[in-house]
């Protein structure tokens, strides 16, 4: 699909409760008439260029541009069209050992944990300024590597760029304490140290702005980095590489290893469970979080798990209709779904239940599916046909326990439509398992009582949602949902950059974001000092 400059479109417009009807509008950028050309010429990226045969990257260790040892390499395939979007080496765990091995060299004896806080913030901005210089760079990696619609990329990139910017800041404004007056013959001092040597293992869905939120504030701590992103799409953080070259960051504080799936294991495994390492952050799946966990035990190393979700956003009776539906869409189709903080559960107040489930209908149809390189797509397909495949399955799992909707397969390559099931119970497994889709589990609740139980009885603990106009009603509710986000009256965000983020319960431990997540990357040294010797 997509061949031959063809741009596709898969629209839907009338969705119905019992079916959907598929209208694929298939255009050359030809056909594309008067003002609406040159409306879009500068918004959509060239397809040509991410057709070709992409770019192949090296490792980055120390300071240079490596291939694996054993010379292997892989391929990744744009989700879209089938095209190799770029090529990677295919790192080995002694790869992932010798990029340790820089990184604990640069943090034990080099110069940036050493650094001033003038001398990070300096080069975080410089960092800052040139991701957004080269924003194109980043976004025409996400869209041929995962899919991700250009728009989206462009937006993800600029998050990326504000992220350095924020801790810029922050570096400049950490401070320690001291305590001078508690006792006439001494003092002490609270002192603020990097945690050391900061292992990441970064997933393929926000394949630029997931990494950067470890990687900012890690550098702003002065601590050293080696980052295995997924090979799903690793392209975002190899151009950010080539970023932090450039923009001075000395030998062996930054080092990236990449892998296929078959080795990605293997070196996801070294990095947990080095004793050259003091800290490793993950992010993907509870599964896979809990076997980083246990291999990151050997040394007690400082770990941070950002994990699954199943999050629960509810809609009362008094709620805002229309901007509570239009939002209830984005909460689970944003990025195809492919989120773990996505809305995929739904609970709405039964006396609104039946007009709200109509009206989400309608709205699920003016998705816009296609070329995630075209700036009119707002959904991309999934990332490869494992994930599909997945979803599918619970699809149909969900035609066995609720009645659907709307959405499914298109029929179109990797395309998933917004899906929607009524008639399910909260324990039902499509309102309980994490599905990485863009499918919705719509479950009506009687009160708040019963509202709160419903959200609450999930074995994840990531985000939320609750509408209503009574601010009582929502902050009671918010309040009491055990999560590590609420969003009153909006979802994903209310425009308030750089509040921290994580879970409780199956969804993680420790935070990102804001000056927690500045804070997951040091320690705290104490020092008391007698004054009348």
């Amino acid at each position: 699909m997509g061949k031959g400059g063809r741009s596709d479109i898969f629209l839907f417009p009338d969705c119905k409760c019992s079916d959907i009807t598929v209208a694929i509008l298939r255009r050359r950028t030809s056909d594309l008439q008067g003002s609406r050309r040159s409306r879009e010429k500068d918004m959509t990226i060239n397809a040509a260029s991410i057709r070709a045969q992409g770019p192949a990257y090296e490792l980055f260790i120390g300071s240079a541009w490596t291939g694996a040892r054993e010379g292997r390499r892989f391929d990744r395939t744009n989700p879209y069209d089938g095209s190799i979007a770029a090529s990677f080496a295919n790192a080995t765990a002694a790869d992932a050992d010798a990029a340790i091995r820089a990184a604990r060299g640069a943090f034990d004896t080099g110069p940036w944990p050493r650094s001033s806080a003038r001398e990070r913030h300096d080069l975080l901005r410089r960092v800052a300024d040139a991701i957004r210089a080269r924003i194109e760079d980043f976004a025409a990696r996400m869209v041929a590597e995962s899919g991700k619609p250009v728009s989206l990329a462009r937006g993800e990139a600029g998050a990326a760029a504000r992220t350095f910017d924020y801790y810029a800041g922050l570096a400049l404004a950490d401070e320690g304490a001291a305590i001078a007056g508690r006792v006439p013959q001494a003092m002490g001092l609270i002192l603020p140290e990097p945690v050391g040597v900061c292992a990441f293992i970064t997933p393929w869905n926000f394949p630029m702005l997931n990494p950067v939120c470890k990687i900012a504030p890690a550098l702003a701590a002065g601590c050293t980095v080696v980052i295995k992103p997924s090979h799903l799409c690793p392209g975002p953080v190899a151009v950010l590489a080539e970023v932090l070259a450039e923009a001075g960051l000395p030998e062996g504080v930054f080092n990236l290893v990449t892998s296929d799936l078959e080795r990605g294991g293997t070196v996801g495994q070294v990095l947990a469970g080095s004793d050259l390492v003091d800290k490793v952050a993950f992010t993907g799946s509870t599964t896979t979080g809990r076997a980083v966990m246990r291999a990151a035990s050997g040394n007690n190393k400082h770990v941070a798990l950002e994990l699954g979700g199943k999050s629960a956003n509810i809609v009362f009776a008094d709620a805002p209709f229309e901007a509570a539906v239009t939002t209830a869409i984005s909460a689970f189709c944003f990025n195809s779904g492919q989120q773990c903080s996505a809305g995929s559960r739904l609970l709405v107040q039964r006396s609104i239940h039946d007009q709200f489930v109509e009206a989400l209908a309608q709205a699920a149809g003016r998705q816009v599916l296609g070329n995630p390189a075209d700036a009119a797509t707002t959904m991309g397909p999934l990332v490869n046909d494992e994930q599909f495949a997945r979803v599918s399955r619970y699809v149909e799992l969900g035609d066995t326990e609720g009645r659907r909707l709307c959405g499914g397969p298109t029929g179109e390559g990797y395309f998933m439509a917004p899906t929607i099931f009524a008639g399910l119970s909260n324990a039902s497994r499509l309102a309980q398992e994490e599905i990485f889709g863009p499918v919705l589990s719509v479950i009506p609740f009687s009160d708040e009582a019963e509202a709160v139980a419903l959200a609450n009885d999930s074995a994840y603990g990531l985000a939320g949602g609750v509408w209503s106009r009574s601010i009582d009603t929502a902050l009671r509710v918010a309040r009491s949902v055990r999560t590590g986000k609420m969003f009153v009256n909006c979802y994903n965000s209310a425009g308030i950059d750089d509040m921290p983020h994580g879970g409780v319960k199956d969804s993680g431990i420790g935070r990102e974001f804001g000056r927690q997540g500045l804070q997951e990357y040091q320690t705290v040294k104490t020092v008391q000092i007698r004054l009348d010797n």
